[in-house]
């Protein structure tokens, strides 16, 4: 039903925005940790917010207050107003791999997210990571969330096959080798 469809997609946002924000805490302490900083700088994104309004009405037969049930449900976000910024895909859900070309001003930030996704696949053991980057270029971020196929506990966007072929496809880039991450396989 539609309700739970909408606190589906608001539990995607929840836990894309802690796994995202582990991550900064996996970056923070590393560059904290390092004798240099990096070579480069760390992009600082973060998910839209958003919460679910639900719409009661009272239940046939109830007493004023007494009963009610959900009439409609809704996943709000916040407004974000970009001017001419365009929206766009980062990294698409059936692949591990920057959608953007190498010669795209914003390929270095696909390339980011692309890392983001290896810290996730490792420090969870190989059993999660953020896919589907998409959004407005440096702020705001849309997800969803990959795991094995299963219950789908995270929305309509989890690909398992693209899951499974995560190892092969995530190629390392400059922000893996810096963080020392392990190479996958």
């Amino acid at each position: 039903d539609e309700f739970t469809k909408t606190v589906k997609e608001a539990n995607l946002l929840f836990w894309g925005t802690s796994l995202f924000q582990f991550t900064y805490s996996f970056i923070d302490n590393r560059i904290s940790k390092a004798a240099q900083p990096p070579p480069f700088s760390v992009p600082r994104l973060r998910f839209v917010f958003g919460g679910v309004a639900v719409v009661h009405e009272v239940s046939q037969g109830a007493t004023a207050g007494a009963t009610t049930t959900i009439c409609r449900a809704y996943l709000v976000e916040e407004f974000m107003a970009w001017g001419n910024s365009e929206f766009m895909k980062f990294v698409h859900n059936g692949n591990a791999v920057p959608l953007l070309d190498e010669d795209d001003p914003l390929y270095d930030l696909a390339q980011f997210l692309c890392f983001t996704q290896h810290v996730q696949y490792e420090k969870s053991g190989g059993l999660v990571f953020i896919s589907d980057y998409q959004g407005f270029s440096l702020l705001s971020l849309f997800s969803a969330i990959k795991t094995e196929e299963g219950d789908d506990p995270f929305g309509e966007g989890n690909v398992g096959s693209a899951f499974l072929m995560f190892p092969k496809q995530h190629i390392c880039n400059h922000f893996c080798k810096w963080f020392k991450l392990s190479a996958l396989e």
